[in-house]
């Protein structure tokens, strides 16, 4: 494929502009400029509404102005941010910060709504995954607060982290007949997410060519879709990074063992692959060639199911209110030797060779190895220029989340509408 020579590409043009505006600088540009930042939270009355953000501190949002219900489609929701800025005005906290995106899990059930993630889109994530070219997958995991504790399913041990640039549409997108890159930034809205993940699975299912099977079970389960804290229309956004001088978003991620937090990810959008337009038409492309479901299994209530990456069957769509997630830079705790490398350390130790890297993963855990997989008491913050800082701990794996405020709930009364 030519993907390969995209990346290198992406890589030297990415390089090139590296020294045209700091990361801090773009960070504090973006953060100075107006933008509509629009956030899902619980105001005083206890009801989850949209607002805008008016004041941040360190990447978090501190003060808001209500635009709507949380029933309001997004699209209406950011006309009435460009329209007016808001109403009356409020304080949060962390804790009150829901998910940016309301898509239920039901609905993902329902196949209503889809999660669209690629994997692979970063050629140093790519190199130290082992290799191989972009490829995509359903997530089926709701997303959840952005400052909520996230507590893994019982027996994880490989718990991974990976910061994403994501975007949601505002209406419904034919992947095999895309709209023009202005028009798609206009009717999406960009956010940061954590595709959290169980690698397990992932290792056990991999190939020696080809991204394997295990990938929808490795994260697709409950709470692995850390979402905000805000939402920013693609065309203000990208327009910004533009006045500010950047050719690509910063991404950063940090984990903090108990001894303060320490650079895990940096890397910039500017380096990615495939960009967000590419993206929709590479969907439409693999909808086209295999059709809208992987061959990806995900095991649910006891059912094996394939998860679509696309809406209906006749013509595949990108529904209103479904997300893509555009994939993540190098520096996550898995570092795989490759094909090569996974067959000799198999044959070595008599084993399958996935078995075998499976086994020492599993040992670098046990040995407490620093710098690596995710455990209970790590706490992981992770940032994208101009859409804010989200940070969760992590609990002990099995255990019941705790009640989030955002699972109250009721429409706001309408005499509060816009």
């Amino acid at each position: 494929m030519k993907r390969r020579g995209l990346a290198i590409v992406a890589a030297v043009v990415g390089a090139l502009g590296a020294d045209a505006v700091t990361a801090m600088e773009l960070d504090a540009c973006l953060a100075e400029r107006d933008l509509r930042r629009v956030a899902r939270v619980v105001d005083p009355e206890g009801r989850v509404v949209y607002a805008r953000v008016l004041e941040q501190r360190d990447g978090r949002p501190v003060r808001l102005a209500y635009l709507a219900d949380a029933t309001t489609p997004l699209d209406r929701v950011f006309e009435l941010a460009a329209r007016d800025g808001g109403g009356a005005s409020f304080e949060v906290t962390a804790a009150r910060v829901c998910a940016s995106v309301d898509l239920p899990q039901a609905e993902l059930d329902a196949e209503t709504r889809v999660i669209v993630s690629t994997g692979l889109n970063f050629a140093a994530h790519a190199e130290e995954a082992g290799g191989g070219d972009v490829f995509l997958f359903p997530k089926p995991a709701a997303p959840t607060a952005p400052y909520a504790r996230l507590h893994p399913p019982a027996g994880v041990t490989l718990l991974d982290y990976e910061i994403e640039l994501a975007f949601v549409l505002l209406e419904d997108i034919d992947p095999s007949d895309p709209p023009s890159r202005e028009a798609l930034l206009a009717s999406t809205a960009f956010f940061l997410t954590n595709d959290v993940s169980d690698r397990e699975p992932i290792i056990l299912a991999a190939a020696l060519s080809g991204p394997g099977t295990g990938f929808v079970e490795g994260k697709g389960q409950p709470g692995f879709l850390p979402a905000g804290p805000w939402l920013v229309r693609g065309s203000e956004l990208f327009a910004a990074l533009e006045a500010c001088g950047g050719d690509g978003l910063g991404l950063r991620l940090f984990v903090d063992e108990g001894e303060g937090p320490v650079l895990r990810q940096s890397a910039s959008t500017a380096l990615m692959i495939l960009d967000p337009h590419e993206l929709i038409a590479y969907i439409g492309e693999q909808i086209d060639r295999l059709g809208r479901r992987t061959a990806m299994p995900f095991v649910k209530n006891g059912q094996e199911r394939f998860y679509p990456l696309a809406v209906g069957e006749e013509r595949p769509l990108l529904t209103a209110g479904s997300i893509v997630q555009t994939g993540t830079p190098e520096g996550v705790a898995i570092s795989a030797p490759g094909a090569l490398g996974v067959t000799l350390r198999g044959l070595v130790h008599l084993r399958s060779p996935f078995a075998q890297f499976l086994a020492e993963e599993q040992a670098r855990i046990a040995a407490g190895t620093r710098g690596s997989y995710l455990k209970p008491g790590d706490r992981v913050r992770a940032q994208i220029d101009g859409l804010g800082t989200q940070e969760f701990e992590i609990g002990v794996a099995g255990t019941q989340p705790e009640p989030h405020a955002c699972r109250v709930g009721g429409p706001v009364p309408a005499s509060r509408g816009a």
